[in-house]
């Protein structure tokens, strides 16, 4: 395999374990800090976004807002009731449907996952070990107020790939202990030469993304990161043959995700032999939205939906991430 090639996958390599990001286009990473992490910038008025959202909404019901020269927007066919327009990025160029009927003070069963579980992957690519990965909650932490699971995942490249390009990435999300969305999202990403950090807060009562401290995006309530969006598709119900919706916010732009509920198998991997239910998550307008690759996840088909092996394909062959142990999980139901 040429060096070009290693260097295309161990790119990949981190997000196979993300979960989301594979789906909403993270493999075309960008330089996320700016130079000026201190500067003053004005975040953007809230009435001005509230105003903004609601003339689009009213041009779609006169049907008069898809021009050639205009924004685009998902079809009225993708409307769910309880939705609106939210534009998708900060330019206002994309507006889709998002969930409005959720509230901040909702509490949801979670017999899935709790303070001390730790999971641990082998990343494979093709039939090498590419690297590993872990998942873990190793703690709650109070987030402007609220008791929130801390949420920590990291992958890093084996010895060998690190040779060609040297990865070690950390993903950290602080999610809501009752109501399982995002209040804060980090992101911190060391790849070959390249460095990024982000933080992401996540201001639910005033309806406002804040990335770095300075940009600004107007988001439904109970809005997820790529990681709390992970963990919550294990603590809700999921039937073959139908779809969980799921809104997120990724690198300032909204994104939301259909995940299919495929079938069952019965996989072995490292960790034993589990049986599983299969998902795979998906952007939910062609139109809007450009999905790079496919990602399959197993979970197991209990209470507990852990993640037993993700696939991932890439530009050059795919990604499995293999769940090789499993430490403080919850019992079986």
């Amino acid at each position: 395999m040429k060096k070009n090639n290693f260097i295309i996958a161990l790119k990949q390599l981190s997000f196979a374990i993300l979960f989301m990001i594979s789906i909403v286009g993270q493999a075309e990473t960008q330089q996320i800090l700016d130079s000026d992490t201190t500067g003053s910038h004005e975040i953007e008025d809230i009435s001005l976004i509230m105003a903004d959202s609601i003339r689009v909404q009213q041009a779609v019901e006169d049907d008069s807002v898809i021009k050639e020269d205009g924004p685009l927007i998902e079809d009225k066919s993708q409307q769910r009731p309880g939705t609106a327009l939210f534009a998708v990025n900060k330019k206002k160029t994309k507006y889709a449907y998002f969930d409005t009927t959720q509230s901040i003070d909702r509490v949801l069963q979670n017999n899935a996952f709790d303070v001390g579980e730790k999971l641990t992957f082998i990343i494979r690519y093709g039939p090498i070990v590419a690297g590993s990965a872990t998942m873990s909650v190793p703690k709650i932490k109070k987030i402007n107020g609220y008791e929130c699971f801390h949420i920590v995942s990291e992958a890093r490249s084996s010895k060998f790939f690190s040779t060609f390009f040297k990865v070690h990435d950390r993903v950290e999300s602080y999610m809501d202990r009752d109501g399982f969305f995002s209040w804060r999202f980090e992101k911190h990403l060391h790849e070959g030469n390249y460095r990024a950090n982000q933080v992401v807060e996540y201001d639910h009562i005033n309806q406002i993304a804040v990335t770095n401290k300075k940009d600004t995006l107007r988001i439904p309530r109970c809005i997820h990161d790529v990681m709390s969006a992970f963990y919550y598709v294990r603590i809700i119900p999921l039937e073959v043959g139908k779809s969980a919706f799921i809104d997120n916010h990724t690198d300032r732009k909204l994104y939301p995700l259909e995940v299919k509920v495929l079938g069952k198998e019965r996989v072995t991997v490292k960790a034993g032999t589990f049986d599983c239910i299969v998902i795979e998550p998906v952007l939910r307008s062609d139109a809007i939205f450009k999905q790079r690759g496919r990602l399959t996840v197993w979970l197991t088909d209990d209470s507990r939906r852990i993640p037993v092996q993700m696939k991932s394909k890439i530009i050059i062959g795919s990604i499995t991430a293999e769940l090789k142990s499993a430490k403080g999980t919850k019992r079986a139901k």
